[in-house]
């Protein structure tokens, strides 16, 4: 059991969110730790306090929390959506065309106004609040790059 943990771990799918997920770990604890100099290290040792240990424990429990939802969310879509794709499927071909026409439309420059480049600075979110949010993104890329994989 404790192998296969591993294996899944280590599988092209997972390992490229561990760092995005770890240092949003390591900004929950420290976030509210001072800055220590290169000569207090020296003359100190530092120790883990329990309260970082529940604030680790918390926002890895909400991480996970996210992640589920957004599966148990999908999974409970695509059933949903399978009854209604069937049912207006012609409509939704022709609808698709004309999404296909305006979008090469749009790549070639004939319609300006979708041409606008919109961005945000991104902000900072070390908290446990943050956690399940971050869970959530994590769960749609990982979903994402998943169907790539299976499509070929």
């Amino acid at each position: 059991m404790l192998l296969a943990g591993l294996v899944s771990f280590a599988s092209p799918c997972v390992v490229p969110l561990v760092p995005g997920y770890l240092s949003y770990l390591a900004g929950v604890v420290g976030a509210e730790t001072p800055a220590v100099t290169a000569a207090q290290a020296g003359s100190r040792t530092t120790t883990v306090r329990d309260d970082g240990r529940l604030r680790v424990a918390g926002a890895a429990a909400l991480f996970v929390a996210g992640f589920t939802v957004v599966f148990v969310l999908a999974t409970a879509s695509v059933f949903g959506a399978i009854s209604v794709l069937s049912v207006n499927r012609e409509l939704l071909m022709r609808i698709g065309g004309v999404v296909t026409i305006v979008m090469g439309m749009v790549f070639i420059g004939l319609i300006p106004a979708l041409q606008r480049d919109t961005r945000t600075a991104p902000k900072q979110i070390s908290s446990l609040a943050g956690a399940p949010l971050l869970g959530a993104v994590f769960a749609l890329g990982w979903t994402r790059v998943s169907d790539r994989r299976s499509l070929g």
